[in-house]
């Protein structure tokens, strides 16, 4: 990932709001903007591996929660 000082998803997402701000204000150089580009796609990939990450354990925990109500005790 090219923004390794990025340490959590807010802030890798907000970095990643102002790299589209500023290629969608098309007024940087050919470089600047490819530069910019691979770096936001870094930043996307990080972000949707977190929200993979996320989900997952939102699923796991869910089962986990499923099993306990259908085995509790409701008497």
């Amino acid at each position: 990932m090219a923004k390794k000082a990025q340490k959590n998803f807010e802030s890798a997402l907000m970095a990643l709001e102002n790299i589209v701000t500023r290629l969608e204000q098309g007024d940087i150089a050919l470089e600047e903007s490819i530069k910019n580009y691979k770096e936001g796609m870094d930043l996307a990939a990080y972000c949707l591996s977190v929200l993979k990450k996320a989900e997952q354990e939102i699923y796991v925990y869910e089962q986990e929660s499923y099993k306990k109500i259908e085995g509790a005790d409701w008497e």
